[in-house]
């Protein structure tokens, strides 16, 4: 039946940045879906409150605070989800930062903390769980939340951002190639706007350094669908991607703009 394309029944997912935002709509969608749900965040605490949620819902889920730089909790996180439910079947990777910063002042250290969180955890994350995927030999899902900076710039200020999102967009094809032969789908969904609140954030932190959100995106009519995308949007992508409906799908970057890309 076409309505089991979409189930996730007997799996286990971590979610990475399940606190809010679109992890937390990726995590909601997929405990209705049927899987058990790991709620990663470094907000331990409203990453409990999405694992309670869920649970009140008649869900199952557990909740773990970690950042996803350091390899330790990476590996906790991972651990977690096999302890708990016994398997690691799906990851979605969304946790990232987006700090908005000119160009010529940027300095190594902000830049550098852009892709500690954004590439080097965003390998850790999928090195941990592709490895737990082979050891259960019965393949699985990775899906990165990327973005459509990492394939063009779209606002100023973006330039740490935008190459960290780029890296992880060729990475999730690298691992697509290497890992098919163990049956483990590596996707990407890449965001256009999305109003999430650590979007709102970071507008509010450039603003108040003097910066000004601009740049193609901004412009009239250059998202032809006319909306803003919801965090909802993207979990929905996510969700296809994660399950039977997608199965013959791999090292594909789904892009969810409002047509942006295509403008």
């Amino acid at each position: 039946m076409p309505d089991k394309l979409f189930r996730l029944d007997g799996k286990t997912a971590v979610v990475t940045g399940a606190a809010r935002g679109i992890g937390r709509a990726v995590a909601i969608l997929f405990a209705q879906a049927g899987a058990s749900i790991v709620v990663a965040d470094r907000l331990a605490d409203q990453a409990q409150g999405v694992a309670a949620e869920i649970i009140e819902a008649g869900g199952k889920a557990v909740a773990i605070g970690g950042d996803i730089s350091l390899e330790d909790d990476v590996k906790a996180i991972c651990d977690r989800a096999q302890a708990e439910f016994g398997s690691l079947d799906i990851l979605v990777h969304s946790a990232a930062i987006f700090p908005k910063y000119d160009f010529l002042e940027i300095t190594t250290d902000q830049w550098d903390a852009v892709h500690a969180v954004n590439m080097r955890g965003g390998f850790l994350t999928m090195r941990e769980a592709i490895r737990r995927m082979i050891d259960q030999g019965q393949g699985g899902s990775v899906i990165n939340i990327s973005s459509v900076s990492g394939e063009q710039a779209v606002v100023l200020h973006n330039a740490a951002y935008g190459a960290s999102k780029a890296g992880l967009s060729n990475l999730t094809k690298v691992a697509a190639l290497e890992f098919g032969k163990h049956g483990i789908r590596v996707n990407a969904v890449l965001p256009g706007g999305t109003a999430t609140e650590g979007a709102r954030e970071a507008t509010v932190e450039m603003t108040a350094r003097g910066l000004t959100m601009a740049g193609p995106i901004m412009s009239p009519g250059r998202v032809p669908l006319g909306l803003m995308g919801q965090p909802e949007d993207i979990a929905n992508a996510c969700l296809f991607l994660a399950g039977d409906a997608a199965k013959a799908i791999t090292g594909h970057l789904l892009t969810v703009d409002g047509g942006f890309l295509v403008s």
